[in-house]
């Protein structure tokens, strides 16, 4: 009866654990001072598309960049939200970095599987 007593705590860490990797593989990472976003100063887009998105005029405009991947910057009503990074140009993205509060920060990276919403502030 003590071995099981013992092994109930050794498995709970176990759970606990593997419960944190689950969420750390799957959940967005919060960099408070922002995650560096794309230079994208020398670069010209490739395509542009506009669309209505959640009652604002979405555009995505999509970049080569020198090290052959891509980037796409997303704004809504003039206001840059967004942008979507991928090394190789392959499906899926490799994350996308995300302006919660439209301080200019990008504090969220997501990645591809996540879905995201236009943060409330591009709609002021």
């Amino acid at each position: 009866m003590i071995k099981k007593i013992k092994s109930i705590p050794t498995m709970s860490i176990f759970l606990f654990g593997m419960l944190a990797v689950l969420i750390h593989a799957y959940g967005e990472e919060i960099n408070q001072e922002g995650w560096g976003v794309p230079d994208l100063k020398s670069l010209v887009p490739y395509s542009i598309a506009i669309q209505k998105a959640d009652g604002t005029e979405k555009i995505v405009e999509r970049f080569y960049t020198p090290d052959g991947g891509h980037v796409a910057r997303i704004s809504g009503n003039g206001k840059v939200f967004a942008y979507a990074v991928d090394r190789d140009r392959e499906p899926p993205v490799d994350y996308l970095l995300l302006d919660p509060d439209g301080f200019g920060r990008f504090t969220k990276k997501l990645k591809p599987d996540e879905a995201y919403t236009i943060p409330e502030w591009v709609f002021r």
